[in-house]
């Protein structure tokens, strides 16, 4: 027999995520924690639907609560590099994939794509 508790809490879940947003959007931010293997996320509440990443905010959060700073400074930046539709929460709800920044503007030691991205750019005309 079916848990009558797990069917009523997806029930309650789907009623709450057809609700109308307008013209809003929940932007979810994700990136990788200080162990460089944790998946971190945040939500941010937009009033239109961003059309690039470059319409979306710069967003900060305490690091060191990540692993990613020490307790003084620990301002720590979620700077968004790519946009995906979010498929939990559907409508025009976007998943954020954000590089990380120390207060210092310096890459965090977990934030390896921003290096990456570097070498990709000078490797481009190279051909195997």
């Amino acid at each position: 027999m079916p848990n009558q508790d797990a069917m009523t809490d997806k029930t309650v879940l789907n009623r709450y995520l057809a609700l109308p947003q307008g013209e809003r959007v929940q932007a979810l931010y994700i990136w990788i924690d200080g162990s460089g293997e944790g998946l971190r996320s945040k939500t941010k509440t937009l009033e239109t639907i961003p059309k690039s990443v470059d319409e979306l905010p710069i967003w900060n959060y305490d690091g060191s609560s990540t692993y990613q700073a020490q307790g003084s400074n620990s301002d720590t930046y979620l700077h968004p590099v790519k946009i995906y539709p979010d498929p939990f929460r559907g409508g025009n709800n976007i998943m954020v994939m954000c590089d990380t920044y120390k207060y210092n503007k310096e890459p965090t030691d977990t934030n390896h794509r921003k290096s990456c991205l570097e070498v990709m750019q000078k490797a481009k005309e190279e051909h195997p």
